[in-house]
């Protein structure tokens, strides 16, 4: 597995703070630090594509749990879809034996943010709506002898977005089941794996 295709997948979680709309410029979204736990996915069915992250952070005297997604297309105009982040309860997110669990109602968690957005390179702006969520159910299991390790610095950009990635992490591939907002996740990219100490940084471009 490339370095920058776990990144993708891992390394967009959790929601800090959210900077307003306005000029399609680069603007922090959010900022994480993630110690622990982790499962993640990435599908693209022709038209769309799916990110998605839960992680937990175990450092200090308590652990969260943060879920982000976004499902965005794009094409050379710009890029549109919805976003969530924040926080989920810790037993929605369940890791354990080679398998890892994600059943949460995101319309039923008042503090999660979701929005629409639209990014219009051609008239260099950005505005967003606020969204209502919905439930996410997805199972994750390892797949044997398909694992990998990282300790760096690394980034990646998905359409109108960035991340940046700095610590440690291990992984494994895994196949998924389950749905998102009732349409059914395609079994395509997916890890199980742990950060520590890592800091991530969510841009919008």
């Amino acid at each position: 597995m490339r370095f920058t295709e776990g990144l993708r997948l891992c390394a967009i979680v959790g929601a800090v703070s959210l900077f307003g709309a306005g000029a399609a410029r680069a603007a922090e979204v959010t900022h994480f630090s993630a110690n622990g736990n982790f499962a993640s996915h990435n599908s693209f069915d022709g038209a769309a594509s799916l990110d998605l992250s839960v992680t937990k952070n175990d450092q200090g005297s308590k652990s969260t749990t943060n879920f982000f997604f976004n499902k965005q297309t794009c094409d050379g105009n710009g890029c549109s879809g919805i976003l969530g982040f924040g926080s989920i309860p810790n037993g929605d997110f369940i890791v354990g034996g080679g398998t890892a669990k994600l059943n949460t109602n995101l319309a039923a968690n008042p503090g999660y943010q979701v929005f629409t957005f639209v990014i219009d390179y051609v008239n260099g702006t950005y505005t967003q709506t606020p969204a209502i969520g919905g439930v996410v159910v997805i199972d994750w299991k390892v797949i044997p002898r398909q694992s990998s390790s990282q300790t760096g610095h690394s980034s990646f950009t998905s359409g109108g977005f960035s991340s940046r990635f700095s610590g440690s992490q291990t992984s494994d591939r895994a196949k998924t089941t389950g749905s998102f907002f009732g349409a059914p996740v395609p079994n395509d990219i997916s890890y199980i794996g742990s950060n520590k100490s890592s800091q991530i940084i969510i841009n919008r471009d």
